[in-house]
């Protein structure tokens, strides 16, 4: 790592992660090594950026120094009734619009003052929300995003909760509303009034590429379970069109797999510069304690071509 600086080092994998969030939102690239010695775990957690970023690094983790975000969400209204009730029990949260074109799945985040965070967890944990209930728990922000969105022209307010594993790795979200609402919620979700079914798969991960596909021709889809399937609705205006698109017989096949979902959106931007049409589906490995994979996926006929481009930018990228 010739060209690498260290910038910082710290004791808890968490505190190196998120400041390397902050400055992978800046466009900083960053790297956190685990400089922690294998048998008696002694040592520190690295963060390492570019040279040429050392400077420009530094300012802006001084910006947010004394801050540490807690939650993300595309939409604001669920972090603002969070952060109301932190801030009602003295706890001085914010939020803040990331304007990064890159994060768009995180437009609005919420910070608390680091030496508040041992009293925020009990919130995040749903220990605290007083008259509030648990509804729903996702594993994608676009699928929370449209339940929200449903609950939203119901006027059933929410709170949405990015939980994490032990490695900071985001493992689930959870939705909460009011509990007099909760009935009204559940059914909301169960009936899908003015969406309509177009099909259903065995498996998880087939749905999902469906949905991806859906979502870049700007039609909003549902996955919901039913029994060992998983059903997949559109809103009734879009079924002919949905299911037109799904009738194409594409046969998806993996190109590659990353560790987030940044550095997938990234092959997807530049497969699609090719002229490539490229999925991703998040997937939860249960052998890494739950540690999210990202597959990539293109159609079969483009698919040497596709893994070559993104061969030639890896080698490019690691000169």
């Amino acid at each position: 790592m010739e060209d690498w600086i260290k910038l910082e080092s710290f004791d808890r994998p968490h505190q190196a992660e998120i400041r390397k969030t902050i400055l992978e939102q800046n466009n900083i690239n960053a790297v956190v090594v685990n400089a922690k010695d294998s048998l008696f775990l002694l040592g520190e957690y690295e963060l390492y950026v570019r040279k040429e970023d050392e400077k420009m690094a530094h300012a802006i983790i001084e910006e947010f120094q004394g801050l540490t975000k807690v939650d993300s969400f595309i939409l604001p209204e669920p972090l603002e009734n969070l952060r109301d009730i932190l801030i009602k029990d003295g706890i001085s949260a914010a939020i803040k619009k990331c304007s990064n074109p890159r994060y768009v799945l995180n437009n609005y985040e919420l910070f608390v003052p680091t030496d508040d965070i041992e009293r925020t967890m009990p919130y995040l944990n749903g220990e605290k929300l007083e008259g509030w209930s648990l509804l729903e728990t996702c594993l994608r922000t676009r699928q929370t995003r449209f339940r929200v969105e449903l609950l939203a022209e119901k006027r059933i307010p929410t709170i949405v909760i990015k939980k994490r594993d032990e490695q900071y790795m985001k493992a689930q979200i959870d939705i909460y509303v009011k509990t007099a609402d909760l009935e009204n919620a559940r059914q909301t979700l169960n009936d899908l009034i003015g969406w309509i079914k177009i099909s259903s798969y065995p498996m998880l991960h087939r749905a999902e590429i469906r949905e991806n596909l859906l979502g870049k021709h700007s039609i909003r889809s549902i996955i919901t379970k039913n029994g060992d399937n998983y059903d997949l609705y559109v809103e009734c205006s879009n079924e002919e069109r949905a299911i037109a698109i799904i009738n194409e017989k594409k046969e998806w096949k993996k190109a590659a797999t990353y560790s987030s979902q940044i550095e997938a959106d990234y092959a997807v931007a530049i497969l699609e510069k090719a002229a490539i049409e490229a999925v991703t589906v998040t997937r939860l490995d249960r052998s890494f304690n739950f540690i999210f994979d990202v597959d990539l996926y293109v159609d079969d006929i483009n698919y040497d071509a596709a893994v070559e481009i993104l061969n030639n930018v890896y080698e490019s990228e690691n000169e």
